[in-house]
C-alpha cells in the first residue's frame, strides 16, 4: 500500500470519527415487567466448576458469584486471573470479599487497605463488571464487624473510598449493602460462639440493620440472604420466602423497600430433606432420594416470589451440595444445590428459573453498570453508552479501509499516534490490535 493513499485513509478514518462523536446519541429502556435475574455461586468458588455446568448444559451463565475470605492477599488476585482466564469478561461477576477477622473499627482504620486496593486494582486491570459485596451479614453476631454500627458505617465509607482513588466508577464496580434477613446482633464482642441478642422490630435497644445504612450515595443496591432448611440447623423450619421474608418479627422485606434502592437476593436456596423426626442419616437419605418434588415445589415459590416483584433485579442460588446424593453420613443435611453436574442431579426448576437468558445480562448491565454489550469482529465487549458508538464507528472503518490482517494491524498502529482524547477509542484499538494478533496466530500455527 503507497505511503500516499495509506494517509488518506487515516485522514478519512479520523474525519469520520469526528463526525461520529458529534452526532453520536445513544437511548435505552428497561422493560420493568420482566426485570429478574436468576445466576449461581460455584459450587466450589472455582471457575472450573461454572465451565462444566456450561459446557454440558450448553448454557452461558450471565452472572456468576464467588466468595472468598482470604488469609492471603494474592489469595483473591490469583484466584481473579484464573476466573477471567477460564470465564471471560462477558458477563457480570458477584465478588464478595471478607475482611478477614477485622473488626469495623479495624477495618477503618486502614488495617485491610492493601488487600481492598489490589483487589479494586484487579477490577480496573481486567476491566470487570462487578457487584461487589463486602462486610456482609453485618446485622448478625458472627463476625467481628458486627453488632457497631458507626464503625461500619466508616468502614463502609472508607472502603468506598479507596475504590474512587484507584480511578474505580459505577461502570465497573457496584456496592451491595448486604444484610442478613434477620437482625440478631450481641452485646458482647462479635464471633461465631457470641450470645445473640433476637432483636425483633418492636425491640428497642438492640441494631437493626437500618442502622448500618452507611447513605444512598455509598450504596447502589441493598441485598439480603436467607435459606430454608429443614434438617441442615436444629433450629430451622420449611418455610416459604413469603413466610420467611414476611415474618411478623422482621418484616424484612417491606424494610428492605423503604431503602429505595434496587435489591439483589445475594445468597439464597432449600433443601430437599423433610420429616419432623429428630435427625437420622438414612430417613434423611430416603428423602434426598426420593423426593425431589419437595425442592422444586420450594424453587416454584421462590420464582413466584421473584418474579412478582420487578425491584429484585437479581438472585443468587447458592448453588452447594455438600452431602454427594448422602452417600456418607454427614452433620446435618446441606443439599443447597439446584444443579449438581458431578452427581448428574438436575432440579427441574432449574431451567424453569431461566438462568441463562442472554436478555438479563443486557437489562442488568443497562440497569446497574448503565453499559451495553457490543460486538467487535467475532468478540463481545461490554462497554459504557458513551463508548459503544466511537468502537463500532472505529472497528467499521478500519475494516473498510483494510484488505488484509496485516493492513488492519498496520491501521492501528498508525491510529495509536492520534490524539483523540477519547479512552473509548483507545481500548477499541487495544481490542482490535489483540483481535488481529490472534488471527495471524491462529493462521501461523494452522499453516
Amino acid at each position: 500500500m503507497h505511503l500516499h493513499h495509506y494517509c488518506k485513509k487515516i485522514r478519512k478514518i479520523w474525519l469520520n470519527l469526528t463526525l461520529t462523536l458529534w452526532i453520536w446519541f445513544f437511548t435505552f429502556m428497561i422493560n420493568s415487567a420482566s426485570a429478574y435475574y436468576f445466576w449461581l455461586k460455584s459450587a466450589d468458588n472455582t471457575p472450573e466448576d461454572i465451565q462444566r455446568i456450561e459446557l454440558q448444559l450448553d448454557i452461558k451463565l450471565p452472572i456468576v458469584s464467588f466468595i472468598f475470605d482470604p488469609r492471603d492477599e494474592n489469595d483473591v488476585l490469583n484466584s481473579i486471573d484464573k476466573i477471567v482466564e477460564i470465564l471471560w469478561t462477558d458477563r457480570i461477576y458477584h465478588f464478595t470479599i471478607s475482611p478477614d477477622n477485622f473488626s469495623a473499627a479495624e477495618v477503618a482504620m486502614w488495617s485491610f487497605d492493601e488487600q481492598y486496593t489490589a483487589f479494586f486494582n484487579k477490577v480496573k486491570e481486567k476491566n470487570l463488571h462487578v457487584i461487589f459485596r463486602t462486610m456482609h451479614e453485618m446485622n448478625g453476631w458472627w463476625y467481628p464487624r458486627s453488632s457497631n454500627p458507626d464503625d461500619f458505617k466508616a468502614a463502609w465509607i472508607h472502603v468506598w473510598t479507596l475504590s474512587r482513588e484507584v480511578w474505580l466508577g459505577e461502570e465497573n464496580i457496584v456496592f451491595d449493602f448486604s444484610i442478613n434477613h434477620r437482625d440478631m446482633p450481641t452485646k458482647l464482642t462479635p464471633s461465631q460462639s457470641a450470645p445473640l441478642t433476637k432483636c425483633t422490630i418492636t425491640k428497642k435497644n438492640c441494631y437493626h440493620f437500618e442502622d448500618y445504612y452507611p447513605w444512598d450515595s455509598f450504596v447502589d443496591v441493598v441485598g439480603f440472604s436467607f435459606y430454608n432448611r429443614w434438617k441442615a440447623m436444629w433450629d430451622r423450619k420449611w418455610l416459604s420466602p413469603i413466610q420467611i421474608l414476611y415474618d411478623k418479627d422482621w418484616k424484612t422485606y417491606t424494610r428492605v423497600l423503604k431503602l429505595w434502592k434496587p435489591i439483589i437476593i445475594d445468597e439464597v436456596a432449600t433443601t430437599s430433606v423433610r420429616y419432623k423426626w429428630k435427625y437420622d442419616f438414612n430417613t434423611s437419605r430416603q428423602e434426598y432420594l426420593n423426593h425431589n418434588e419437595r425442592k422444586d415445589t420450594r424453587l416454584r415459590q421462590l420464582w413466584e416470589f421473584i418474579i412478582n416483584r420487578p425491584e429484585i433485579i437479581a438472585a443468587l442460588y447458592f448453588n452447594s451440595d455438600y452431602t454427594h446424593w448422602l452417600q456418607s453420613w454427614i452433620i446435618w443435611e446441606a443439599d443447597r444445590a439446584i444443579v449438581n453436574i458431578d452427581d448428574n442431579k438436575i432440579y427441574n426448576w432449574f431451567w424453569d428459573l431461566e438462568l441463562f437468558w442472554e436478555k438479563s445480562l443486557d437489562d442488568i448491565l443497562d440497569r446497574l453498570f448503565n453499559i451495553s454489550k457490543v460486538q467487535i469482529g467475532d468478540d463481545y465487549i461490554l462497554a459504557s453508552p458513551e463508548c459503544v458508538q466511537e468502537m463500532l464507528s472505529i472497528s467499521s472503518q478500519i475494516d473498510n479501509n483494510s484488505e488484509t490482517i496485516n493492513d488492519k494491524i498496520n491501521m492501528v498502529s498508525s491510529l495509536r499516534n492520534i490524539n483523540f482524547n477519547s479512552p473509548c477509542i483507545t481500548k477499541a484499538l487495544d481490542i482490535l490490535s489483540e483481535m488481529y494478533q490472534k488471527d495471524i496466530n491462529y493462521d501461523t500455527e494452522n499453516n
